[in-house]
């Protein structure tokens, strides 16, 4: 623990500034400050009551939820496991990859190979759950007296903080990890495996249910000093131990030390959780969020998992009377996602993600809209009471429409979102940006793609069991293969950063240009997405310093991909292609022709049209979803040489419609590259100079042969 006068000057440097920029505020002494101080404040505890003894039965219900949940708490005695919970990476078959399912408390069943496993670790993550929901339950009830006034949720409350005030340092010291080192030593912790795990319960949890009931009356002194002493401090130690710096895991160690500095009455790790250098608060929003408003892993399961750390945490700071919300950075970490809700209410699926809905956005904006009172956020809003806008005062009524989307560029966070709207609704997105270090893959240049309503271009982002231990991780979800790019000898990228070259909208096109020459060495790759109301292009240009094999990858929604230029079976494993071998279904074949697949949907069938090549390799076959049982078409695309180039038009078409792309074609003149899409009735003809910085589009009638 540092010193009062060093946490000090930590203050005074983070304060310091250019002039007009974002000071942070001083701390007050907060050792006499009444409980709660960071659970509520008097004002949010008598809406929350007023609305659980009024009228209003959406309001009611919005808050009674958590009594009832109580009620069901008290009914059932507390089970405190015989040691601290371990992570969901581990409850999984090593040989099938797969989750595995609950046969009882000790045997965990394989669902493909019907292995049972038993024993640490597998026992353990279930010890987890029953930690989560002993912690929820124990949150719950003490909201419950804080509603009720009713002692018997209090004692509850006080018995699971005791419980586990008893256990903590007896409960063996673990981590995720399991494999000892220097990682073992900072990482783990005693009731759960991660100072990152650990510090989500003292902060969401444990730090607020003791600040509801440590004042009820149901707490004696010494039982009072017992959590303080046996729970909250140890817990806090270990934690901070873990100086992880840059990482989502210092934003959550920052929210504990905040909530449980304020309910132990230290100052010291109130500001030392907002201004530690390299670690707190105001060090993690200066080196973690770009200037578009995305954390840094370029994620939107960690974008959020992270914002809800950082809520926390300014919440907390606001009910002690600290402004962090005025930060520059942290308004747009609420709003940017709003820029990229795709047509089926999701988030583009890059990085570690599974699938992020816009209903996190929505959770989210609560605390943003009290904050700044921005009228754009409202649309956003949850259109129902819920626990947070009861609260914080918000009166609920129906929402305006969220106003149409438009194409945007995020340059800071590496992304193009295109919108063509038009009866097919098409969306793209492209990733250029940052890679996102350990939650990051290897994608540059990749993109997704949303039509008629649907996800159809597929990034995989991570499996729902959390397979980061697991060889599928590495070699699928995270691989280049894996994601709507081009790979390089059969290797994935290294990481890189791309760099934009153009980007240009308006309300029936859009296209983004942007290049990447530090994923494989001696290799630029060029990539331009032009997007219509009714088709993708995606153009690849390749230049290398040297003969190499480029394989072009998508990855599409659907059933198995239709191709009469793959035929042949076999799925490629020959080519010892480290990733292939979680191929199925496969089909090869060579072609000199154009080449065309159909990925066939319930209601829509892409169409894709490649330009043909003299002895170009074809495959099919069907990769991992969000699990090996997941299947998700896709198409390779081979090609050799000192480099090559690609072009390809995905054309989205709902019902029976036929596709209107007859062929795509490209040409060099005059120093310029033009790629021509022609249709039954139209030409398109896209012209870029060499840079890349001048495009010209034009669109000519055909007639049809």
């Amino acid at each position: 623990m540092c010193s009062a006068s060093l946490l000090s000057t930590w203050i005074v440097l983070a304060s310091l500034g250019a002039p007009g920029e974002w000071s942070c505020p001083a701390v007050p002494d907060i050792a006499e400050l009444p409980h709660p101080r960071i659970a509520a404040t008097p004002a949010e505890l008598d809406r929350l009551r007023a609305a659980y003894r009024g009228d209003n039965r959406p309001a009611r219900e919005a808050v009674a939820g958590t009594v009832r949940e109580a009620d069901a708490a008290l009914e059932q005695p507390v089970e405190f496991p015989p040691r601290g919970g371990q992570h969901n990476q581990w409850y999984q078959c090593d040989a099938c990859q797969l989750a595995l399912k609950t046969i009882d408390a000790t045997h965990h069943e394989c669902p493909s190979c019907k292995k049972v496993y038993s024993g640490e670790p597998y026992d353990d993550v279930l010890f987890a759950r029953t930690h989560h929901r002993n912690l929820a339950a124990m949150r719950s009830a003490a909201w419950a007296f804080a509603l009720t006034g009713d002692e018997r949720y209090a004692r509850f409350a006080a018995d699971v903080l005791l419980g586990y005030a008893a256990r903590y340092r007896e409960y063996p010291y673990h981590s995720a990890s399991r494999s000892g080192g220097s990682w073992h030593v900072r990482s783990g912790g005693h009731l759960f495996e991660q100072t990152l795990t650990e510090a989500g319960a003292m902060a969401s949890y444990i730090a607020p249910a003791y600040d509801l009931v440590c004042t009820s009356g149901v707490l004696s002194k010494e039982e009072s000093q017992t959590i303080r002493d046996g729970l909250l401090r140890p817990m806090l130690e270990n934690i901070a131990k873990n100086r992880a710096g840059k990482s989502n895991w210092q934003t959550w160690h920052n929210a504990a030390m905040l909530n449980a500095g304020a309910v132990l009455g230290s100052k010291e790790w109130v500001e030392r959780a907002i201004a530690d250098p390299g670690n707190g608060f105001v060090h993690q929003m200066q080196v973690s969020v770009s200037e578009d408003g995305m954390w840094y892993e370029n994620s939107w399961g960690y974008h959020f998992y992270t914002l809800r750390a950082l809520t926390e945490i300014v919440e907390s700071a606001r009910r002690l009377g600290v402004d962090l919300w005025g930060h520059p950075r942290l308004k747009r970490m609420f709003t940017v996602p709003v820029d990229y809700v795709m047509p089926d209410g999701h988030l583009p699926r890059f990085g570690d993600d599974v699938s992020t809905s816009v209903g996190r956005v929505a959770r989210s904006l609560e605390f943003a809209f009290h904050a700044y009172r921005d009228p754009a956020m409202v649309p956003w809003l949850p259109n129902s009471p819920t626990w947070d806008s009861v609260m914080l005062g918000r009166a609920v009524g129906e929402e305006p429409e969220p106003p149409a989307a438009e194409s945007k560029l995020f340059p800071a966070a590496g992304h193009a979102v295109l919108r063509t709207g038009g009866p097919k609704g098409l969306v793209s997105v492209m990733t250029f940006g940052p890679y996102g270090g350990f939650h990051g893959h290897f994608d540059k240049l990749s993109f997704v793609l949303y039509g008629c309503g649907e996800e159809l271009g597929v990034d995989p982002g991570r499996a729902r069991s959390q397979a980061y231990r697991l060889p599928i991780h590495r070699e699928w979800y995270k691989a280049t293969l894996a994601h709507n790019t081009v790979v390089v000898d059969r290797k994935s990228q290294a990481p890189a950063s791309g760099r934009l070259l153009h980007f240009d909208a308006d309300a029936g096109r859009a296209l983004v240009v942007a290049q990447c020459s530090g994923a494989y060495e001696g290799v630029v790759h060029t990539r331009l997405l032009l997007q219509t109301p009714g088709y993708l292009l995606v153009f690849d240009d390749l230049k290398a310093d040297a003969e190499h094999r480029f394989d072009w990858f998508y990855h599409s929604r659907g059933k198995l991909a239709q191709c009469d230029a793959a035929k042949q079976p076999g799925a490629g494993a020959e080519d010892e292609f480290r990733g292939m071998k979680y191929v199925e279904n496969g089909r090869a074949g060579t072609t000199d022709g154009a080449v065309r697949v159909a990925f066939a949907s319930e209601g829509v069938t892409t169409a894709l049209t490649l330009d043909a090549a003299p002895k170009t390799d074809v495959l099919v076959g069907d990769g991992v979803g969000a699990s090996v049982l997941d299947r998700v078409p896709l198409v390779r695309v081979t090609r050799r040489g000192r480099g090559t180039r690609f072009a390809a038009v995905l054309e989205p078409l709902s019902g029976d419609a036929l596709p209107e792309v007859r062929a795509v074609a490209w040409h060099e003149t005059d120093r310029r590259i033009e790629i021509d899409v022609v249709g039954r009735e139209r030409r398109d003809t896209i012209s870029a100079d060499a840079a890349w910085s001048r495009l010209d589009f034009r669109s000519t009638a055909t007639t049809e042969q």
